[in-house]
């Protein structure tokens, strides 16, 4: 048995250079995540990964009061857009890392996150097909959760090529507004999913509602 206690959560964040425009409100709005996510019920540990045409391991599989604070310092808009790349690299590691572990040990919730505000334009390793491939088996063989939060593009239609559901996409505004609200949103919804596994109860997938896109795509906010 897996420790029903226990979630692991991975976030994949593009730092292209696009994301200049929202560098401050993403580094507030993950600070926000992580400090939220100290005070869930049960234990969590997380995964930062950056991406741009380069890939950056910012923390792997810290317990939240170890996980680092980003700055304008670690966090550094540049370059293009290897999405799929970053995706698969991640995945592989998680996987791994999971593998190896004694399964009283595992995580009874994995949830894996990815937030980009461009479209993929600078990947060598993988494509859609691999990473639709990689994302059906861990969500159907190992109950992994899978969120996509994305600008600039019809997140719910990227998401759908990489095999990951409707309900676990949002489109979010180019705008501090916008990265803000979905990291709120992203935040809401573990604490729920972290109350579900110390409770015992089935681990259902995430979904957000018609208020989480609303308020991701409200620029006035």
């Amino acid at each position: 048995m897996t420790r029903a206690d226990l979630t692991d959560i991975t976030l994949v964040l593009d730092r292209s250079g696009s994301m200049e425009s929202v560098k401050a409100a993403t580094i507030e709005a993950f600070n926000g995540f992580l400090n939220s996510q100290r005070k869930g019920v049960g234990s969590a540990r997380m995964t930062l990964v950056q991406f741009d045409n380069e890939y950056e391991v910012v923390f792997a599989a810290q317990p939240l009061d170890q996980a680092t604070e980003l700055n304008n310092q670690t966090f550094q808009p540049r370059g293009a857009t290897a999405l799929l790349d970053a995706m698969g690299r991640t995945m592989i590691a998680t996987g791994k890392r999971l593998s190896d572990m004694p399964e009283a040990e595992r995580p009874g919730t994995v949830l894996f996150v990815t937030l980009t505000d461009g479209e993929e334009n600078a990947s060598h390793e993988f494509d859609l097909t691999k990473i639709n491939a990689m994302i059906s088996e861990q969500r159907d063989k190992y109950a992994w959760q899978f969120v996509f939060l994305a600008a600039n593009q019809d997140a719910i239609a990227t998401a759908a090529k990489m095999g990951i559901g409707a309900a676990q996409s949002l489109t979010m505004s180019a705008t501090p507004a916008g990265v803000q609200s979905s990291l709120a949103a992203l935040d809401r919804h573990t604490h729920a999913a972290r109350a579900r596994g110390v409770a015992g109860a089935a681990c259902a997938p995430m979904a957000f509602d018609d208020s989480d896109r609303r308020a991701a795509q409200d620029d006035t906010q």
